[in-house]
């Protein structure tokens, strides 16, 4: 029955107006150093750091109103880790068909297959990405798949009226069990508009995990220099790990009532700096004394073989999309052109390929800190081909009982080769 999504583009695909197909390759190479530790919720690591070399080669093919986005992925091509073993696969991240329609004689455009749909308008982080949680700057690789779709779209003079429905599970990789257990099939529509210089979206959506939800985002841009953004979501029903006895594990159970909120400030400068500072709330994930409490029970678990089982459960936790309730982060970036602002860095032409970037987050509740940099160098860019080098570097620290402090992985390093042919 699941394959119905697709029959209407496949049927509508043979009255395409003819047109050549068109690719677009892309690479990476990834080498990395991660620094592990000890963790109150996995115990002792079993290395103190470990390297690895990963590839990515994905290409875009359109054509004849079709879109296909292919990746194939190779992990640990080499490592130092014995226990980590190459795994190559190949992944049908989006594939989709697009055409138009009409409807009462209105004028409709229609979107079927696999899609990487985001409504979402935060940069850390995403509420209303409510068909697929997509992992928000990686350092290293990712491969992202997209949500079986079926999206019809009117357009009027202020915006868009959308109605959607989707599937989750059409998925090849593996995730948690978190992520496997909220897969999800559902309806919903949408409305966004454009007034003056603010952006409205509203949405509600019903699916058989979520048993309802509705969400808005608002976007408006103060002035030249500045910009607000905020989003807000909130669903009837959520799946989350809950802490039993004792002597018992943590289990996913249903709870009533989730919210989510976001609130953000974008300042940019003539000179190429551009910050964005966000707040975020997400009443999901377990909060002070619930961590508190994991890390409590997990220690007393561990001490014994016959419970050690158990106080690994509690590990479980940070398979949430947010390990902690309450977010703050700060982002700055400088565009590659400011270096020729300066006295000092405008004759030094080789600065006008590089682009910096810091990110921070911080954790209110228990003064744990996730910072990490990236240090991009366009080193060719012809137009048709290009070739990128960056340096990424992240670090979990913070007040040693926090959640992101107590991370099994301490540090990472990058350096990714990233190109275009």
């Amino acid at each position: 029955m699941k394959w119905l999504w697709i029959l209407p583009a496949s049927l509508c695909a043979f009255n395409a107006s003819g047109q050549e197909l068109s690719y677009e390759w892309d690479w990476t190479v990834s080498a990395s150093s991660t620094q592990h530790q000890d963790s109150a919720l996995l115990g002792e690591s079993p290395r103190h750091d470990t390297q690895a070399l990963d590839a990515l080669l994905d290409v875009e093919v359109s054509g004849y109103d079709w879109t296909a986005l292919l990746a194939a992925k190779g992990s640990n091509i080499l490592s130092n880790d014995s226990s980590a073993h190459y795994d190559a696969e190949f992944v049908v991240q989006e594939l989709f068909w697009q055409g138009e329609a009409t409807l009462f004689e209105l004028p409709i455009d229609l979107t079927a297959g696999k899609l990487r749909l985001d409504w979402g308008v935060g940069y850390g982080y995403r509420p209303l990405d409510i068909f697929k949680p997509y992992r928000r700057n990686p350092v290293g690789i990712q491969v992202e798949e997209g949500a079986l779709i079926a999206l019809g779209s009117y357009f009027d003079l202020q915006g868009e009226w959308s109605l959607v429905a989707s599937d989750s599970s059409f998925t090849q990789q593996s995730g948690s069990k978190l992520e496997k257990a909220t897969e999800q099939t559902g309806i919903g529509f949408r409305r966004y508009a454009l007034v003056g210089e603010s952006e409205w979206q509203m949405l509600a959506y019903y699916d058989d995990v979520r048993h309802g939800l509705v969400g808005a985002s608002f976007v408006s841009v103060l002035d030249p220099s500045w910009a607000v953004h905020s989003s807000a979501l909130y669903q009837h029903q959520y799946l989350t790990y809950q802490p039993n006895a004792w002597d018992s594990p943590v289990t996913l159970e249903t709870d009533n009532h989730g919210y989510q909120f976001l609130l953000g400030l974008n300042w940019a400068n003539a000179v190429g700096n551009n910050i964005i500072v966000e707040y975020w709330y997400d009443s999901r994930s377990w909060n002070k004394n619930q961590w508190e409490r994991a890390f409590e029970r997990a220690e007393f678990l561990h001490a014994s073989d016959s419970t050690r089982a158990f106080g690994y459960s509690y590990a479980q936790g940070l398979e949430s999309a947010n390990l902690v309730q309450h977010n703050l982060l700060f982002h700055w970036t400088l565009d590659s052109n400011a270096w020729s602002h300066w006295q000092w860095s405008n004759n030094l032409t080789w600065l006008n390929h590089f682009t910096p970037t810091v990110d921070v987050m911080y954790s209110p509740q228990d003064g744990g800190l996730i910072a990490t940099q990236w240090l991009d160098y366009q080193a060719y860019d012809s137009g048709n081909a290009a070739l990128n080098i960056e340096m990424a570097v992240r670090f979990m620290t913070g007040e040693s009982d926090s959640v992101y402090a107590t991370l099994s992985d301490k540090s990472m390093i990058f350096i990714n080769l990233k190109g275009r042919f």
